[in-house]
């Protein structure tokens, strides 16, 4: 029996959805509307992936650069507390990996081109009886078993089958920049909490530039429209303070918003959601593209084991397996970093002292780092 997968949204995770069900012979179609256009910020933008992730890629044949994570630092900025994880502790090789946006998209999209459809886009669809039938922008149709919606945080599509059980907007604008801090070392990421600031940073190669990071800065929408790169080493400072360092910014400052949000349900009859398109999150833990990995993977699991069992793959039995192994796992990651990002923001001299506390206790532990660090790294999952 053979069946087909329709999938709307040819980013990062559309395409790499695409690239595991070519992986499994099952053949799929991406129906993207925006053509892939370069722009002079494009090295700018970078994503973290963890070591499951990134493991994956090579094993599907995507090599793009890439900068490595041994250790990570968390600080806060209001105290002494501080935390440290590194990967020998869990004996892996490494943390995560930090890749540049576009290259990794680029690399991505080369390996499915042929089965990208670009131009137009999913406006609504309809069961039938093989799975569904999608209406196309430029007035077609498309018949497929399966319609997987890996669209963005605001996509109709999703909408149209299932409604938020979680919506946040944190009231918080995060700058995304390059800077050159040559007292860092360059295998090592960082995070400060500063009051209601976030600072992370990222080792991140472009180019021959030596000890380069990556800067996603989480802060009040009122100081982030004050600020420019004329007051940057103002507002800049009470981080080089605490980490020691003199931080050169090396490239344009780009924002953007921070909410989050959760879906009750990921799928229907014939169709589903994986994503952003089902899932976002606060930036501060660095998990969004790694969710939106792991339900790409275990939905391609599912899908095999559909097509395996000579059933269809749009039945909704089979759907809410993969909805059953992702939704409690990416609920739980939403909210213990939702809890985190209030944590950090309280005045409470108290709660301050118990978050000092608490930092300096659970860096003691050596078994816990373990465990947090197998969760983080995706190796732990169901």
């Amino acid at each position: 029996m053979s069946q087909s997968v329709l999938i709307s949204g040819g980013g990062i995770v559309g395409s790499f959805l695409g690239l595991e069900l070519a992986a499994r012979e099952i053949p799929f179609k991406i129906i993207e509307k925006k053509p892939f256009v370069s722009s002079e910020d494009d090295h700018i933008r970078s994503l973290t992936l963890n070591l499951s992730a990134s493991e994956r890629l090579e094993h599907l044949g995507i090599t793009t650069n890439s900068s490595l994570i041994q250790r990570m630092k968390i600080f806060d900025g209001s105290g002494s507390g501080k935390l440290s994880f590194d990967c020998h502790e869990a004996n892996i090789d490494y943390l995560a990996k930090v890749f540049n946006f576009n290259e990794l998209r680029e690399a991505l999209i080369k390996k499915v081109e042929s089965s990208v459809s670009i131009g137009d886009e999913i406006t609504s669809f309809k069961t039938i009886e093989s799975g569904i039938q999608a209406s196309l922008s430029n007035e077609s149709t498309l018949d497929s078993n399966l319609l997987v919606i890996a669209e963005g945080r605001n996509s109709n599509l999703a909408k149209s089958i299932a409604s938020e059980n979680f919506s946040k907007d944190y009231e918080q604008i995060a700058k995304t920049f390059l800077v050159e801090i040559p007292e860092l070392n360059s295998e090592e990421a960082v995070q400060v909490f500063h009051e209601k600031e976030i600072f992370a940073l990222m080792p991140y190669k472009n180019g021959t530039e030596i000890n380069q990071f990556s800067v996603v800065w989480s802060m009040p929408k009122e100081l982030a429209h004050d600020l420019s790169l004329e007051n940057f080493s103002t507002h800049i400072q009470k981080f080089e303070k605490k980490l020691s360092c003199k931080i050169k910014v090396t490239s344009e400052l780009l924002s953007f918003p921070l909410s989050a949000h959760h879906l009750d349900a990921y799928c229907d009859h014939g169709v589903c959601v994986i994503a952003d398109a089902a899932h976002s999150i606060h930036p501060l833990a660095g998990q969004g593209i790694n969710l939106g990995i792991s339900d790409a993977i275990i939905l391609a699991e599912e899908i095999e084991r559909a097509v395996n069992s000579d059933k269809e793959i749009g039945q909704l039995a089979f759907l809410k397996k993969y909805e059953l192994r992702r939704k409690t796992l990416n609920a739980s990651m939403i909210r213990g970093v939702d809890f985190l990002f209030n944590l950090f923001q309280q005045d409470n001299p108290y709660l301050r002292l118990g978050r000092n506390s608490g930092l300096k206790v659970v860096d003691k532990f050596s078994f816990l780092k373990k465990n947090f660090i197998l969760h983080a790294s995706g190796i732990h999952k169901i």
